[in-house]
């Protein structure tokens, strides 16, 4: 199994490097090959350039935007790392999945899905409670920025785990936590594609032809 990890904490001391920590150990004992894609570690640009505009007409993508696509058709699953702030991912992953993302990988113009039956599984901490983020329709926009993208690309699969009230939970609570995170992690070997949470039945995006055209 090879596995895509996106990561994009700043603080080295954060629960989210611990998760990091966790699923990489866990990911090794269960035999994954895995590639780790720490952005702030990479000093990873997350603005659209001209260059990545200019792309969609010459089909000339930036050098480190074509290694992070051979990375994702490389692997077998994705796995997303990453805090909620203001209701969504902070912005060097959303610059990351803006810029690697592209048309031309997801659908190319002749209709072809590059990343078609692969898995993603996207793992959340947040400052609030789970009441909360649900009042507050943060849950609801997570699962519709997942569905949006990974429903559109084909991935058979698109999982999402929550991990509430993190910086006011016990120590016990958190390890707790590390335990469910390995838990959710097994998913991807213990479950066939398709069989998880998907994206088919609740999103229509797959069944539509779309105007790709830059805007």
């Amino acid at each position: 199994m090879n596995i895509n990890i996106l990561y994009g904490h700043p603080y080295p001391k954060s629960f989210n490097k611990a998760i990091l920590e966790q699923v990489i150990a866990h990911l090794n004992v269960r035999g994954a090959n895995v590639k780790v894609k720490d952005l702030i570690q990479m000093s990873f640009n997350p603005t659209v350039g001209l260059k990545d505009l200019e792309a969609k007409v010459t089909n000339v993508l930036p050098e480190e935007i074509v290694k992070e696509q051979e990375d994702l058709l490389w692997a077998d699953a994705l796995i997303i790392i990453s805090p909620v702030w203001w209701g969504g991912f902070p912005a060097v992953i959303k610059g990351y999945i803006d810029r690697v993302f592209t048309t031309g990988l997801i659908r190319s113009s002749d209709g072809v899905y590059g990343l078609e039956g692969k898995r993603a599984y996207s793992i959340f901490t947040t400052g609030s409670s789970e009441d909360y983020i649900r009042i507050s329709r943060q849950k609801d926009m997570l699962y519709a920025a997942n569905d949006n993208l990974f429903g559109f690309a084909k991935f058979s699969d698109a999982e999402i785990k929550l991990l509430y009230s993190v910086p006011r939970v016990t120590l016990e609570e958190r390890k707790a936590m590390l335990l469910d995170v390995n838990r959710f992690v097994d998913r991807i070997f213990d479950m066939r594609p398709g069989e998880g949470g998907s994206t088919r039945d609740s999103l229509s995006l797959q069944a539509l032809e779309h105007d790709l055209a830059s805007h």
